[in-house]
């Protein structure tokens, strides 16, 4: 067990506990989610994050991590606390159990245990194929409980979340499990939500939202003040997209004199996510995601949380909505829909784009996440941007009337339909054709019909039945199949010649036998706009009827002239297949240096296989040398350790008052007896010295240290502190370092009061003896060891003046 430092950082990387120093402030590490992180990406569902309580918001990302990796989450539930609220934005509103404290070791215990003993045997190979086989079961009890039908949900997807469900709570059947739902709602509630996978942040993908800016001043050209630019956000989890997408929004309308009203429907099933989105309320971690000054603009900070700007939130709307059962939005310009298609299988997925479709507005852009794609409807929208996955709405032949509710089919998980496309109703055309055909049929008031560049008819005008006669079978829209067999060979080639060569085709007198007789067409085929042909207006002139015997002849003529143009295709034909075998052998040729390219780089690849694999064996070499070195640093460390122990104790036994200064008078450090000659406390260590008030008398310190300074020679002084009851010896030294370097002076002080207390008393005593032998009445005498009288005072000498001793 490892317990971090409050200035560490963990993580788990390659197996090894890593702690690196934190070099964010506090409040701005991230330091819980960055643990939980690391740990769920090494362990995966052998993980247990446990978030006790008291950390506010942090670890809501380790949990969330968790779940995505099927790890195990525990959250501490307080004493007397029943529930938990849909709206806490915390970690624990999204942890698989609530339990109090005491409850959490055993917990754990029992899922390594069930973990341990079902890795690896037959039942771990066996369960997801047993499970997929009460799928129908499980899915009917979600939707008879939750209201939600998942039978459009990807099967992988659905039975590994089953079999999460299954090892937190310890059941080893899926028998048992299923009989759990029935009589547990709050289960059903877990899995739903475990089923609800909310990943996602500000920004993601930042190249593809960097795409969607570029498509925005589009989208914002045609409209007036009083227009609505209508945005709809599908799965938006806790609010990230939606407000990235109203900030790249909010800007360009800063750019516009009268910028049109925005709105933003942003929907989720889950409502705990849709209550964050409302709040608006995100850690700090998010400004590693959004740009700093992106930050300043449109978020206020609030403690260690940010808030969403008060533009933006009343931009967007947030509510649930089902895109399997409820009815879409409509007239919307923006739809983004990201990372939402891969957990629905393709039968569903291949209804939900024709909505998509019918949601947007014509050239809206639709918004995909990375791994979607729409390549199976190429005829509802064209790409933008594939690579961001920017689509554009196509204006079709008919206008897609999606079903209500999706689910309404009998589907199953385990069902997987061929792609069929939607049965198309009555359509109609975007103004602009419309008002083109219009002009192009005023000039020659003929029958008419609008095709796109798959030749499928877009619009009839009226008068069109003698030319043209469905055959049998499927219904189709298909000029082609729609049009009269004698029409069929020169309309097909003057549709070719129009759309390649974006030309207008006229071909005059075309022979059409109706009702044994014969009419003459006048056929003219010509491109609808400039640059991008997406539309061909067709006219069926009417000649006039043709007389028998000139009808014969000018069939006749007809089959000559048919004959010729049927030789002149097969010889550009042939032409075509020519060049085409040349680009294909030249292909071939191409392809063959490729492959002695990738030959060559292959071979590139194994020398630096080598290069690497000397490299990989010098990095071990380099890391033992690097271990051996960390050994010395260690026993040097320790070394210094007990050396400062060493320092540490003999200032605090010699009881000197020590203060060290640097070159600028600060002080750098001192002694704890240096407390009583001056007010120092531990936030003094940088401050300048005349800034800390001393208790003794010594004014002329900073110039004793600057001479020292200059001099390098030793000041002594003797000093008291104001009452004069306490002296010392102040001396003032330089500061030397080992390669004898000048970096400062240290300044002690010796307590001399005992000392000169014992002087004071000597020099008294002396005045008090001094006073005895000059006095009238005493008189004294001094011997030495031996006996030996060696002095005497006046007084008595005079009194033994005859004495024989003397």
């Amino acid at each position: 067990m490892y317990v971090g430092g409050s200035d560490d950082m963990l993580s788990l990387e390659d197996g090894h506990l890593h702690v690196r120093p934190a070099s964010e402030p506090v409040g701005h590490r991230g330091t819980v989610d960055t643990m939980l992180i690391s740990l769920v990406e090494h362990a995966h569902e052998r993980a247990v994050a446990v978030v006790l309580m008291g950390l506010g918001s942090d670890g809501a990302a380790g949990v969330a991590a968790t779940k995505k990796f099927g790890g195990l989450s525990i959250a501490e539930k307080a004493e007397g606390k029943e529930g938990l609220s849909q709206e806490n934005a915390g970690p624990s509103a999204f942890v698989d159990l609530y339990l109090p404290v005491q409850e959490i070791p055993e917990q754990i215990r029992l899922y390594a245990d069930n973990f341990n003993e079902a890795e690896g045997t037959e039942a771990e190979v066996r369960l997801p194929a047993e499970i997929e086989a009460h799928i129908t079961q499980i899915v009917t009890i979600l939707r008879n409980v939750t209201s939600h039908d998942f039978h459009g949900y990807k099967r992988g997807t659905f039975t590994r979340r089953v079999q999460r469900r299954m090892q937190v709570l310890q059941i080893a059947t899926i028998e048992d499990y299923v009989e759990r739902l029935r009589a547990n709602r709050d289960e059903a509630q877990n899995l739903f939500q475990d089923l609800l996978i909310g990943v996602t942040q500000f920004f993601r993908d930042p190249g593809e939202f960097e795409a969607l800016e570029r498509e925005i001043p589009r989208l914002f050209k045609d409209k007036e003040p009083g227009d609505q630019l209508r945005v709809w956000v599908l799965g938006c989890a806790t609010g990230e997209e939606a407000y990235s997408i109203a900030m790249l929004l909010r800007e360009h309308m800063a750019s516009l004199d009268y910028p049109p009203e925005v709105q933003i429907f942003a929907t989720d099933l889950d409502a705990r996510a849709l209550a964050i989105a409302r709040a608006g309320r995100y850690s700090a971690a998010i400004s590693s995601q959004v740009r700093s000054d992106r930050l300043a603009r449109w978020f206020v900070r609030e403690g260690d949380t940010y808030c969403v700007a008060k533009d933006l939130r009343e931009m967007c709307i947030f509510s649930p909505h089902n895109i399997v059962k409820d009815a879409p939005f409509s007239r919307v310009d923006i739809l983004s829909c990201r990372n939402l298609l891969i957990y629905l299988d393709s039968d569903l997925q291949n209804r939900v784009i024709p909505i998509f479709h019918f949601s947007l507005r014509p050239s809206g852009i639709l918004f995909l996440g990375s791994s979607e794609n729409v390549t199976r409807h190429s005829k509802l929208f064209a790409p933008v941007d594939r690579k961001s996955r920017l689509f554009r709405r196509l204006e079709t032949a008919t206008r897609v009337i999606p079903d209500f509710p999706l689910s309404s089919r009998a589907r199953s998980l385990d069902v997987s339909l061929p792609s069929q496309t939607p049965l198309l109703q009555t359509g109609r055309l975007s103004a602009s054709i419309s008002r083109q055909a219009e002009v192009v049929a005023e000039r020659y008031a003929p029958a008419y019909v609008v095709v796109d560049s798959h030749f499928d008819v877009l619009h009839f005008s009226g008068r069109t039945g003698r030319y043209l006669e469905p055959a049998s079978g499927t219904a189709t829209l298909n000029l082609l199949s729609l049009a009269h067999r004698d029409l069929r060979v020169d309309l097909r080639s003057a549709l070719q010649r129009a759309s390649t060569e974006a030309v207008r085709v006229e071909i005059p007198r075309v022979l059409l036998r109706q009702d044994d007789r014969t009419h003459a067409v006048n056929l003219v085929v010509e491109p609808l706009g400039t640059s991008d042909i997406t539309s061909i207006v067709v006219l069926f002139q009417d000649a006039g009827q043709v007389a028998e015997g000139i009808a014969s002849e000018g069939a006749r003529l007809t089959n000559e002239e048919h004959v010729q143009r049927l030789e002149t295709d097969l010889r550009v034909t042939r032409d075509r297949l020519q060049a085409t075998i040349e680009e294909l052998e030249s292909t071939n040729e191409e392809l063959k240096s490729s492959n002695e390219e990738y030959q060559s780089i292959n071979e590139e690849l194994q020398s630096a296989n080598e290069e690497m694999e000397t490299s990989k064996e010098e990095l071990q070499s380099v890391n033992e040398e690097l271990q051996t070195v960390n050994g010395e640093l260690a026993h040097r460390v320790a070394e210094l350790d007990r050396t400062n122990s060493d320092l540490k104790n003999l200032l605090e036994a010699t009881q000197i008052a020590t203060v060290f200064l640097d070159n600028d008078l600060r002080v750098r450090s001192f002694t704890p007896a240096a407390t009583e000659v001056f007010h120092l406390l531990e936030t003094d260590v940088g401050r300048p010295l005349d800034h800390v008030v001393s208790r003794v008398a010594y004014p002329e310190l900073q110039d004793d240290v600057r001479t020292v300074l200059r001099s390098l020679v030793p000041v002594d002084r003797q000093v008291s502190n104001g009452a004069g009851d306490r002296h010392y010896a102040a001396r003032v030294l330089p500061y030397r370092s080992v390669d004898n370097y000048i970096s400062g002076a240290v300044v002690t002080f010796t307590d001399l009061t005992a000392t000169h207390r014992a002087e004071t008393a000597l020099r008294r005593s002396e005045e008090r003896l001094q006073l005895v032998l000059e006095t009238d009445a005493v008189g004294v005498i001094f011997f030495d060891s031996d006996g030996v009288i060696f002095d005497a005072n006046g007084v008595f000498l005079k009194w033994t003046p005859s004495c024989p001793s003397w």
